[in-house]
């Protein structure tokens, strides 16, 4: 008799304050036949913050959590429009990033990969 695979139970947070908005491009993107014109920018969670947190640790430029987009799309992006999702993720920050990212542009290097 064959074992029932099970999907994985997980939890995740329900309720509370808004935790993710959309922030449109003035300068789409083009990537992999697909024409980015806005970005989710959303909440994250401490794990998510955890492993961001020791990948810059370790010198690296992990691609922020919170901008639901390649890699790829994020790095093309205009500046302008890297500004307006720098400036739209701050309400979305847990308080430990947005202390540091309100500490000057650009976000303390919490959100630009810098």
């Amino acid at each position: 008799m064959a074992e029932e695979q099970t999907e994985p139970k997980t939890a995740r947070v329900v309720g509370g304050a808004p935790r993710e908005t959309m922030v449109p491009l003035e300068f789409p993107v083009e990537f992999d036949d697909k024409t980015w014109t806005e970005i989710k920018v959303r909440r994250v969670s401490g794990k998510e913050v955890e492993e961001y947190m020791e990948a810059l640790g370790r010198g690296e430029q992990p691609m922020p959590p919170m901008f639901e987009c390649p890699r790829e799309v994020y790095d093309a992006m205009d500046d302008d429009d890297r500004l307006a999702l720098d400036e739209a993720v701050i309400p979305f920050l847990p308080r430990r990033l947005k202390a540091a990212a309100e500490q000057g542009p650009p976000a303390a290097g919490l959100t630009s990969g810098s």
